[in-house]
């Protein structure tokens, strides 16, 4: 046992330099994401989400244009290639590295009479068009938004490949972190605030893993927000710097709303135009996403209380990682 745990140790030792290199950590990231989207049944949910596909479908109707050379970054299934497609651009790139994907997009263009498409099999970094793109489809977006590599990926492909005033769909996201109460039958306390018949258990000496803290949680979970919603960051792709990327997120504002804090839930608003656009937050109509809450120990609030929220983000991508801060002051005070 003792010779196992040291060849795990030495593991562990080695992920965290190869983490440490820049090229590496992306290399990986590659790796790690090809294997989440060879998921069948994540694509399964994906087809099956209206709200997305219908918003896509709009804004492809609306920007895609015969004269057009279009790019769908992370093709996967193919389903929004195929709504380019049926535009009839000059020319539509399908990309995706993951070869299994793209051979099964392929196959269902090919039985669905759907042409004009090429298939590339390629991480998007080496994506090499002979013409400048005018179009970018992109859906990369995570849980928590960022969690996908979508900026990284994103501004990539935009610097090497879009010309000059050429779109991205879509481009335009709002990020929230949001405090909020639970329906009293979804709370999950941290252990050492459960009591159970006059036992009070204490923090667990048993090491875990930060992504213990999270929890992915849907509308139906939630009982109210305690604040009236402000995003924490908001931005255009199209535009967008890397010395804008931010590596810290902050909010302070009122508490509208008497209640218990319960955790602090991560979700976005995505939009193509002022016109079209969906949301992965409370109240919003159901999406693929669930939201993801950043489990806290409670803390009540008051009407007029002031909620202030510091989070630390040196990485975009790994969000179990980041460095929270949360307090509430009185108001009054």
């Amino acid at each position: 046992m003792k010779f196992l745990e040291a060849i795990a140790s030495t593991i562990i030792s080695c992920m965290r330099i190869l983490r440490s290199n820049p090229s590496l950590d992306t290399a990986m990231r590659v790796v790690e994401r090809r294997n989440t989207f060879n998921n069948v049944y994540l694509h399964e949910q994906m087809l099956a989400d209206s709200v997305r596909l219908d918003a896509y479908h709009a804004a492809i109707q609306r920007y895609v244009t015969s004269e057009d050379y279009v790019v769908d970054v992370g093709t996967g299934t193919g389903v929004l290639a195929f709504s380019v497609a049926a535009k009839n651009p000059r020319k539509l790139y399908a990309i995706d590295h993951s070869k299994r994907l793209l051979a099964y997009a392929k196959a269902t263009a090919e039985a669905s009479g759907i042409p004009n498409l090429t298939f590339i099999s390629l991480p998007s970094h080496k994506f090499r068009p002979a013409e400048p793109i005018d179009v970018i489809v992109q859906e990369q977006m995570g849980i928590a938004l960022f969690d996908e590599g979508m900026v990284e990926t994103i501004l990539d492909v935009r610097d090497r490949c879009l010309k000059p005033g050429g779109r991205i769909l879509p481009a335009r996201f709002e990020f929230y972190l949001e405090p909020i109460q639970l329906l009293k039958r979804e709370r999950i306390p941290l252990i050492q605030e459960q009591q159970i018949r006059g036992v009070t258990f204490q923090r667990t000496p048993i090491a875990v893993e930060r992504d213990h803290l999270f929890r992915e949680i849907d509308d139906r979970d939630v009982e109210f927000l305690l604040c009236e919603p402000e995003s924490v960051f908001t931005f255009d792709l199209t535009t967008l710097t890397r010395d804008q990327i931010p590596k810290l997120f902050s909010s302070r504002k009122p508490v509208r709303r008497s209640g218990q804090v319960d955790g602090i839930c991560i979700y976005f608003k995505a939009a193509f135009d002022d016109d079209i656009s969906f949301s992965t937050g409370p109240k919003a109509v159901k999406t693929h996403w669930p939201m993801l809450l950043y489990r806290t120990p409670a803390l009540n609030c008051q009407v007029g209380d002031i909620f202030e929220l510091g989070v630390e983000a040196h990485d975009l991508v790994e969000y179990c990682d980041w460095s929270w801060r949360i307090d509430i002051h009185d108001g009054t005070a």
